[in-house]
């Protein structure tokens, strides 16, 4: 039975990976002096107390392979049972606790090998690991492909009947519900066994157009505000754009945009690709859309998704007036380029954090939500489950991971900005969902739903906002702060609605037979963009091809959940803060709960209704707030 529409272990990884690679500025940093990048040490430099605990999962490479050998063995003990589940309640049950426990030692099969291959990336052994343990994933996939085509055949009456009559059994009553529920999507065990063995030929667009962002495209060299010359990267990408120097911010730009550009047409063939093996599921499947089968797993309305474009869109108005005001404080006298977007337009504050002055900060901040939430949390903080400081080979951005038989475990880079405490704040956020889901639930509902998985992280990245600005009380740091936060909020909801408008559109044209040239791809992201930032901001030609360097559009309609999520959390965040009665019981409850439920019933009874404009409303409410106490400091700092 899929219980999960992908992997427990890797999509968060990946999703956290994408949001750190967007959200947050590059570890290596654009004019830094190059004995600093030589600085970055080696991993057995740095104190064991901040690497995390991979003995705790396997003590050795040695150990994880004995456990590799007896899942493989497990996998096919799995398939060995197929046409017994008819034969009754105990036969039912013994598959589903075996696929349970296979399931749950894949996964920490594969977490040891990912968090080993990212530790160091330029070990090829562990990038061996991370490959045969993939591998592993897509031959359970192959040998499991005939359980749900072999449960449907199984009356509903029938299995419900038994699990009346077996306690055990009726752990499963929601898995099965939504097993029904996806009846009509489900095919033969032969279809079924075909779609899974073609899961890497449906996966070439996306790792090709990995391949060729992070390994093949070389980009230009340009020169620093002191000087120094330096080659251009998509990691320092953000360092550029956010520098007050807009000679740096327009040639980096261009020196990125326009060397992706170089390759619009190769870009545009791979992501039609991506696209097309979407359209193929919904035929093959019978979806009525590529957003329908993309929501109904997780059985979200598409009413969710409408909505908060909708809403956006009618707040658009406040993100023209935030454009506005940035062209008035930078002095922009031709208006907002795209390239001006990303910077800070006031002076810049050094706000410098040790890790031990990170963790204090996040533990102060997070005390609304109690003891329950800060015991944990402070355990993991002592027990090793971070790998905080960048190391040679380590892998860039952050991500929390980890699974059902493992601790959590957090990958950093932290350098000591205020990014960083943030950063850490909103992975140690993933990493309490999962702790408290992982130990309420049985395996089969561990998990949360992907629609879930970023509101505990921008519920904690929220409350350290309000615990900081609280303490702030010098103008210019405060003005500082609110500048970021601002900029939090564009990228996150604003800016992930715009990509989600994007995705929608090139979906629909696909489905209505259009091809996705790249000049169409950019006619639409340019349109788009042109919307949503207003009569102040100047659109550049190359701006057009800007969608090139997105990866989130190879994650099938996965980035509107960015700003659900932010929008959850903010209604969340504002209603602890205010002392609601039962706002954070409701919210530990929501984090209690994996995916006992469906996504939204989780939410409504954090109370919160994400089928109703109003937490977007609540949400744009907070962005307004924080736009009128920036306008206000910026008259007086003058």
């Amino acid at each position: 039975m899929n219980r999960r529409t992908t992997w427990n272990g890797v999509w968060l990884m990946a999703a956290a990976t994408l949001w750190a690679a967007t959200q947050y500025p590059a570890a290596t940093l654009a004019g830094e002096p190059a004995e600093e990048v030589r600085k970055v040490p080696e991993r057995t430099e740095i104190d064991q107390k901040y690497l995390w605990n991979l003995e705790s999962t396997f003590k050795s490479v040695a150990d994880w392979e004995q456990e590799y050998a007896q899942v493989d063995e497990a996998v096919k003990q799995v398939a060995s049972k197929k046409g017994t589940l008819a034969a009754g309640p105990a036969e039912l049950l013994t598959l589903l606790k075996l696929s349970d426990d296979t399931e749950a030692r894949l996964d920490r099969v594969a977490v040891y090998a990912h968090l080993m291959a990212d530790q160091d990336t330029r070990v090829n052994e562990n990038q061996a690991l991370l490959e045969r343990a993939m591998d592993l994933i897509s031959r359970y996939r192959q040998a499991t492909a005939w359980v749900e085509p072999e449960l449907i055949q199984i009356p509903q009456e029938t299995i419900n009947a038994w699990m009346d009559q077996d306690k055990e059994l009726a752990v499963y009553r929601h898995s099965f519900d939504n097993l029904w529920r996806m009846k009509k999507y489900i095919l033969s065990e032969a279809e079924e066994n075909l779609i899974a063995k073609a899961g890497r030929v449906f996966s070439t667009p996306r790792s090709t157009y990995d391949r060729l962002t992070l390994a093949d495209i070389q980009f230009p060299t340009i020169t620093d505000e002191q000087g120094q010359k330096f080659e251009l990267n998509d990691a320092v990408f953000y360092k550029c754009v956010r520098s007050p120097d807009r000679r740096m911010r327009k040639e980096g730009y261009e020196g990125i945009v326009g060397t992706y550009a170089k390759y619009r047409n190769t870009m545009a063939a791979l992501l039609n690709g991506e696209v097309q093996t979407h359209l193929f599921r919904v035929r093959a499947r019978g979806y009525e859309s590529c957003l329908d089968a993309a929501l109904t797993p997780g059985n979200i309305p598409a009413e969710v998704y409408n909505n908060l474009v909708r809403t956006v869109n009618e707040n658009l108005p406040l993100l023209h007036r935030y454009t506005t005001l940035r062209k008035q404080a930078l002095k922009l006298a031709d208006g907002v380029h795209d390239y001006d977007l990303y910077c800070p337009f006031t002076e810049e504050q050094k706000l410098d954090y040790s890790y031990e002055d990170g963790v204090n900060l996040i533990l102060e901040a997070l005390a609304p939500l109690g003891p329950e939430y800060l015991t944990p949390m402070q355990k993991g903080f002592e027990s090793r489950w971070v790998d905080v400081y960048p190391t040679k080979g380590k892998h860039s951005g952050a991500y929390s991971s980890g699974t059902y038989l493992t601790q959590p475990y957090i990958l950093m880079n932290f350098y000591g900005a205020y990014d960083d405490v943030s950063t850490l704040a909103h992975e140690m956020g993933h990493s309490l969902h999962s702790f408290f889901s992982r130990g309420t639930q049985p395996y089969v509902y561990s998990n949360y739903d992907i629609f879930c998985a970023e509101v505990a992280s921008t519920t904690n990245e929220i409350l350290l906002q309000n615990h900081v600005l609280k303490q702030v009380k010098d103008p210019q740091t405060r003005l500082y702060l609110l500048v970021e936060f601002l900029e939090t909020f564009r990228g996150t909801v604003f800016r992930q609605t715009m990509f989600s408008e994007f995705e929608q559109k090139i979906h629909e044209l696909a489905e209505a037979g259009v091809p996705l040239t790249a000049d169409k791809l950019g006619e639409t992201y340019g349109t788009i963009m042109k919307k949503y930032y207003g009569p102040d901001y100047v659109h550049d030609d190359l701006v057009d091809d800007y969608w090139i360097r997105i990866p989130h559009f190879y994650r099938n309609f996965y980035v509107y959940k960015y700003s659900t999520s932010f929008c959850a959390a903010s209604n969340i965040a504002r209603r602890i803060l205010e002392g609601e009665p039962r706002a954070v019981e409701a919210y530990l409850t929501f984090l209690k709960s994996g995916s006992s439920k469906y996504p939204i019933e989780l939410l409504q009874a954090a109370g919160v209704d994400m089928t109703t404009p109003e937490p977007i409303l609540d949400a744009m409410n907070h962005f307004k707030n924080l736009l009128d106490e920036t306008e206000k400091l910026l008259t007086e700092v003058k």
